[in-house]
């Protein structure tokens, strides 16, 4: 429904436009009225009506005045004056406020419909073009948030050297120049699953990866990018004196998005340690990394490197039964099901440090003894082959017959108990992660396949996939980038183009009816997005392919 106010002082008119137009049976809504300009201007804004239809002589505050005053509060208003003056400075001032129509009295009932029914429809076509374009400039945003991604993941791993940092950065439009540095690592839902077994859309998570990218999408201090296929981080830079309070912010904000509503989902987010130089956010990235690999542990949300670090430090002051960190982290660290969680959501590079912090959770003291750490050994060992025997893979090579040769190389201290849990550990991941990449093509035949058939459907969307194929929208985003070389929406933009064009070579169907074709309601936004991708128009591919038949 369109809304409309209408301002006119003379009360028999008033009425009589009132009572003449069948406002709801042409799609409007009568919202208010106004005596004059004066009394219209605060009613108009409270009610944001879409039209404003006044008569241009009014006591108190004209026409033309309340015109005026209108647009700038509300610069999206369309305007109908009536009037009895056939004027053309009238006129000419109504077009320069940026009047819709200068209607002169008296006017009949059919003129009046007529015009209001054309104005109803230019606001109706102005409204779709607003839409598709917002919606263009989303796409776009999806093109250069996955160059964004493969930037991050370079500065934060250090793959880069400064000059390339701040070539690539400014190619890309983003500010990273700063005093301060540090890096957030977070995880919407702690148990999700590698091996396959646990994953399914979640709405909460479409809606919380939504809040967060609309957060940080404005923010001047934070960007943010993603980490790993379950992960996220986020790159916050300021002053020296604000990183911490900027910081704070942040972690404030995801905490209140992610724990917005009860939710069996297991978010945790670790804080790295500030930085001053960027050539160093590999270090600060690195200690949000070694406090993310906490959460297998940790029996909290939200882990700081610092805290980890005094708390670590304090304990090889104390006796281990006072340690204060041990009172956070799951001290029963021989439950199975504490490896059970790593094998099925950690990632190779996290294991040298999980091994570490499980024995150290377990104690060191007790690992002194050749019986208790024979049985730990075992006990890891127990659990991998349990593990993958789960998935249904194949432990014939990691079960030689020999037991006791294995506890006499692995017993002999603490480090090669160590170092034989992070072999088995290791090895784990990686017969897991063969069999879960089945798993993962069978998801994205799945998607494909869905896409494919249903790539003409206006509302198609990575959501709508992600549920089609069972995922979460941010697993399948991850695994869609990481598999096929390009995001979501640049596959389904390419493979609509590719339509487009078997469809101007083969028929002589016009733009207009091949966009509706391929799930683009506007012709303008077809053309546009067929140059922007394929270096001419739509016209200009048909013409060349006719010239070179």
């Amino acid at each position: 429904m369109l809304k409309i106010f209408l301002a006119e002082d003379e009360v028999i008119v008033r009425e009589t436009i009132k009572r003449m137009i069948p406002w709801e049976e042409l799609g409007f809504e009568l919202v208010g009225e106004a005596a004059d300009g004066e009394m219209a201007l605060p009613l108009l804004i409270r009610q944001k009506p879409d039209l404003l239809i006044t008569d241009i002589k009014m006591p108190f505050m004209d026409g033309l005045t309340l015109a005026k005053l209108a647009k700038k509060e509300l610069p999206e208003l369309k305007i109908v004056i009536l009037s009895g003056y056939d004027d053309f400075n009238y006129a000419k001032q109504a077009i320069n406020i940026g009047v819709e129509d200068y209607l002169l009295k008296p006017i009949t009932k059919n003129a009046l419909i007529e015009r209001l029914s054309e104005i109803r429809s230019r606001y109706e076509h102005e409204k779709t073009q607003k839409e598709y374009y917002e919606k263009f400039q989303r796409e776009m945003q999806a093109y250069e948030k996955n160059s964004s991604r493969d930037f991050f993941e370079a500065l934060v791993r250090g793959s880069m050297d400064m000059m390339e940092v701040y070539k690539k950065a400014e190619k890309l439009g983003v500010d990273i120049v700063a005093e301060a540095y540090n890096i957030l690592i977070f995880t919407m839902n702690s148990e999700e699953d590698f091996s396959g077994q646990k994953e399914g859309y979640s709405e909460w998570e479409a809606e919380s990866l939504e809040m967060l990218e609309e957060f940080f999408s404005g923010h001047p201090s934070a960007m943010l990018f993603r980490s790993n296929i379950f992960s996220y981080g986020v790159l916050l830079k300021g002053q020296k004196e604000s990183i911490k309070e900027i910081t704070k912010e942040c972690v404030g904000k995801i905490q209140g998005i992610l724990k917005r509503k009860e939710s069996k989902r297991e978010w945790f987010l670790a804080v790295g340690q500030p930085v001053e130089r960027l050539s160093q956010i590999k270090k600060s990235y690195h200690t949000a990394s070694r406090a993310f690999s906490q959460r297998y542990l940790y029996v909290e949300n939200i882990l700081y490197y610092d805290e980890m670090e005094m708390m670590e430090h304090r304990s090889g002051q104390a006796d281990t039964n006072d340690n204060a960190y041990l009172k956070k982290v799951d001290v029963n660290a021989l439950n199975p099901a504490i490896l059970q969680k790593f094998l099925s959501n950690g990632i190779q590079e996290e294991t040298e440090n999980f091994v570490k912090d499980y024995f150290y959770a377990i104690g060191q003291e007790p690992m002194e003894s050749l019986v208790f750490r024979n049985y730990v050994i075992l006990n890891v060992r127990f659990s991998v082959i349990t593990f993958l025997k789960g998935l249904g893979c194949d432990t014939e090579g990691m079960e030689p017959e020999n037991t006791e040769e294995i506890l006499a190389e692995s017993g002999k201290n603490i480090e090669s108990a160590i170092a034989y849990a992070e072999k088995m550990v290791s090895q784990a991941i990686t017969i897991r992660d063969q069999n879960s990449g089945n798993k993962n093509r069978s998801i994205l035949k799945t998607a494909v396949d869905f896409i494919e058939s249903h790539y003409m459907e206006e509302e198609i969307s990575l959501n709508t996939v992600a549920n089609v194929a069972n995922v979460s929208a941010n697993h399948f985003s991850a695994l869609f980038s990481q598999n096929m070389g390009q995001t979501f929406i640049e596959y389904l933009t390419s493979l609509r183009m590719n339509k487009a064009k078997e469809l101007l070579r083969c028929t002589g169907m016009r733009s207009s009816e091949i966009a509706g074709e391929i799930g683009y309601k506007d012709a303008h936004y077809f053309s546009y997005l067929f140059k922007k991708t394929q270096g001419m128009t739509p016209s200009d591919y048909r013409k060349v392919r006719e010239d070179k038949a």
